[in-house]
């Protein structure tokens, strides 16, 4: 039996080391599908950008142990690991096509381990980081209402997670480095 996997968005501003050491590393270790690096930039570049960044704000996408023994055949680890990560990015929602920079936060470079797709872990970190966004928002005092995203048109299993995940097609956007793409909202 498998069950849809607890998993948790760690946000790696302001974590101290030995914790952001761990998740850098756990970052640094995740892996594109071929073809892939077309839709999203190298991990650990991302990361880096984002932490350098004040408006951008990175989170690792982990799941524990108790997490993994919900999904069958995978072996229990004692501690945490990475299977993902992404960005979520405030006054930037222009980038994507959206009309207003700041009603909105712009979730980027968004990826789960190749190795770990097909296991209910994008769509559960996609629902998380709409709740992380509504947290950010309130924390800074921002006016943003929701997520904003820009999915490649021809990443079509991207965008299928997307639309399960509770986003709707707003648009269509053709700015995007790989070509047009999609333009998806989810309100908080």
């Amino acid at each position: 039996m498998t069950s849809v996997p607890t998993l948790r968005l760690l946000p790696l501003k302001n974590l101290m080391e030995p914790e952001l050491d761990a998740l850098r590393e756990g970052i640094a270790g995740l892996e594109l599908a071929a073809g892939q690096d077309a839709f999203v930039g190298e991990p650990t570049e991302m990361a880096q950008l984002a932490l350098d960044d004040p408006a951008r704000h990175p989170f690792a996408i982990v799941v524990s142990a108790a997490a993994e023994a919900a999904v069958e055949g995978s072996h229990v680890g004692s501690e945490a690991r990475v299977v993902g990560m992404g960005v979520l990015h405030v006054g930037a929602a222009t980038d994507t096509g959206w009309p207003d920079a700041n009603a909105a936060v712009l979730l980027r470079g968004f990826l789960v381990d190749h190795r770990e797709q097909g296991r209910g872990y994008g769509g559960a970190a996609t629902r998380a980081a709409v709740e992380l966004s509504r947290e950010l928002v309130a924390d800074l005092g921002l006016p943003a209402t929701g997520v904003v995203l820009g999915v490649n048109e021809r990443n079509t299993a991207a965008h299928a997670a997307y639309l399960k995940a509770g986003f709707v097609d707003s648009g269509r956007y053709l700015g995007g480095r790989s070509g047009p793409q999609h333009i998806m909202y989810c309100p908080f």
